[in-house]
């Protein structure tokens, strides 16, 4: 089911509804905020009964009201993710802390898919299925780069940092 709303509030909310997946962005169009106007209709069809995809008349107000209200953030601090999905178990009334909140910059998701169409399709059977392997693609992996932040110190040592020798041997033996 999909929804073009000029107000989040507008929402209606529905006991069989059980994830909602927001547009989020500016109103700059680029070749991924198309992607997502190209293919709303196709991708409202395929999330199945249970999920709803909502996009604003107004994306920069829509944005707003949807990083307001889901992520406290004022939307300003997000532009670079954008154009994004916003994916919820919760309609916006009935948001709490336990909430599941998950943005999806497009530009990362055609990354971690090898596409546009592979990640809509790869969402719209999480839509229906609730298949795990969705959201594990999104889990972060230590890069080499934070394994060694974590091993140094910044502290007054010999020309200002120093080497964590028990974080660095924990890592070397798999801790």
């Amino acid at each position: 089911m999909g929804y073009a709303l000029s107000n989040l509030g507008n929402l209606p909310i529905q006991d069989e509804i059980d994830l909602y997946i927001f547009v989020v962005g500016s109103s700059w169009k680029d070749e991924t905020y198309e992607a997502i106007e190209t293919n709303f209709m196709e991708l409202a069809r395929r999330i199945g009964p249970k999920a709803v995809i909502a996009k604003g008349f107004e994306p920069e107000a829509w944005s707003s009201q949807i990083c307001d209200r889901y992520l406290g953030k004022n939307v300003k601090t997000l532009y670079d993710v954008f154009p994004a999905l916003l994916i919820t178990d919760s309609h916006p009334e009935n948001l709490t802390e336990k909430s599941m909140r998950l943005l999806i910059s497009l530009r990362d998701a055609h990354k971690r898919f090898g596409g546009t169409a592979a990640f809509f399709e790869a969402l719209s059977d999480f839509a229906r299925t609730r298949n795990p392997e969705f959201l594990q693609k999104f889990e972060t992996q230590e890069s080499f780069g934070s394994k060694t932040w974590s091993v140094l110190e910044l502290k007054p040592n010999f020309f200002g940092f120093g080497v964590n020798l028990k974080e660095l041997i924990a890592r070397a033996q798999g801790k």
